[in-house]
């Protein structure tokens, strides 16, 4: 009988973090860590300390990890997160700085939601005239795919949100340096892609005017570049974005102007703008405009083939699907359509989703436990809920704690039902209310 994996903790530190992420990839991938280990040229041994944090992870291990794996590189662009250290000094002094190998104990804190982190600091600023080389764009590039991993894991909050703004006032730097012709189209392309994971971070903190503004440039950077792609992500959380600010009729609009040659997009691209497209629908109470998107969506998505599509897009799977797509048939379902479709779609979702993609699997499940409610299965939807409340515990996300707050007034049509009104408690401790 095979033992059990020890249980990891990817909060406590980027060291397991990203032993987390060699797990999440083995298992994946369905190897054992000696049979790993051979593929890598790595003892077995090496690879759960590495999984466990105890033993440091260096580059040329996750370049061995990440040919083994097949992961396009994404264990050695996650290094970056690892090579910084958090100082916990108290008031200005407080900063995070770049170096050039962590400790075994660096960042023990990192990921702490009560521990005020400050503004980090990145100590490579260009100088002014400063020529850009490739391993500036490199390092945009990975700054951006680190970014994007930890929004995702983690949230917008707290040391993310700070670490988003470090890093554009970095790239923004970058952009007015002298640059090759050749040299600056991918520049822009990776400024681009940061611009947008760095909106979608300010978008989860909250803070929707910089998201906008972020987002507006990271459109005007992948216009500028002719990057197809990178416009299509950047109109897409751009819609998001208005859609959650409750300009619905801008979020259907912003999501058709990302479609603009949808010719040039990939599946995923495309099913992530027909997404887009029908939560403003949906919001709109524009019922066949809402499912018709949501069937083009299904269309597109029917046709993806995951070997085709940049490692960008790379995070559409199953899950994501049915998670965008079943965030817009609630909106329906709340007024009594496509209940069932929903309900698929988000369970769906909250059983796809792996530990990377925590707060996806928040939201789905959120809404899950939200539409089980407003169904009258009470019972059902308490232990979603539970989960839900401990999982957004975990999180700091502004977005996070208002769909909890959204769950909370679902859950007061319950006033007799003792349990969910201890549901109600332990929201209102969690979100602070």
């Amino acid at each position: 009988m095979a033992a059990r994996p020890n249980t990891l903790h990817p909060e406590r530190s980027p060291e397991e973090w990203l032993g987390n992420e060699i797990r999440q990839w083995r298992t994946l991938r369905g190897y054992g860590q000696d049979e790993l280990g051979e593929l890598a040229h790595l003892s077995g041994d090496l690879i759960g300390k590495m999984e466990r944090g105890e033993r440091r992870c260096l580059q040329h291990h996750t370049e061995a990890l990440d040919v083994a794996l097949d992961t396009g590189g994404a264990l050695t662009r996650s290094l970056v997160l690892v090579y910084m250290r958090v100082d916990l000094r108290s008031g200005d002094d407080a900063a995070v700085t770049a170096v050039e190998a962590p400790g075994p104990h660096s960042s023990a804190a990192l990921f702490n939601a009560s521990v005020p982190i400050a503004a980090p600091t990145i100590p490579i600023i260009p100088e002014p005239g400063t020529t850009v080389r490739p391993g500036d764009v490199a390092h945009v590039r990975s700054a951006a795919a680190v970014l994007r991993s930890w929004d995702n894991l983690h949230g917008g909050g707290g040391l993310v949100r700070e670490t988003a703004v470090a890093q554009l006032r970095w790239a923004e730097a970058l952009t007015s340096a002298p640059c090759s012709s050749p040299l600056r189209l991918e520049l822009l392309t990776a400024a681009s892609r940061l611009a947008s994971a760095a909106g979608a971070v300010l978008l989860d903190a909250g803070e929707f005017a910089e998201a906008g503004r972020r987002l507006r440039w990271a459109t005007d950077l992948a216009e500028e570049a002719g990057d197809w792609s990178a416009r299509a992500v950047s109109y897409n959380l751009r819609s998001r974005l208005a859609t959650w600010c409750e300009r619905y009729d801008d979020g259907v609009t912003l999501a058709e102007l990302g479609l603009v040659r949808s010719d040039w997009l990939s599946s995923a691209e495309r099913a992530m703008l027909h997404n887009a497209a029908a939560r403003g629908h949906a919001r709109l109470g524009n019922r066949q405009a809402a499912l018709a998107a949501i069937g083009r969506s299904d269309e597109a998505y029917a046709q993806l083939r995951a070997a085709e599509e940049s490692r960008w897009m790379t995070y559409y799977d199953e899950a994501q699907h049915h998670g965008d797509t079943g965030h817009a048939v609630y909106d329906l379902a709340l007024a009594g359509h496509a209940v069932d479709d929903a309900l698929d779609r988000l369970r769906t979702a909250v059983d796809g989703h792996a530990q990377p993609f925590a707060r996806s699997r928040t939201f789905s499940r959120t809404k899950l436990a939200g539409l089980l409610l407003v169904m009258g299965n009470a019972d059902a939807a308490l232990p979603e809920a539970e989960r839900a409340v401990a999982e957004v515990a975990q999180l700091r996300s502004h977005r996070a704690v208002r769909e909890l707050q959204e769950l909370a007034k679902l859950a007061r049509r319950y006033e007799q039902h003792a349990r969910l009104d201890g549901l109600r408690l332990q929201i209102a401790a969690t979100v602070g209310e």
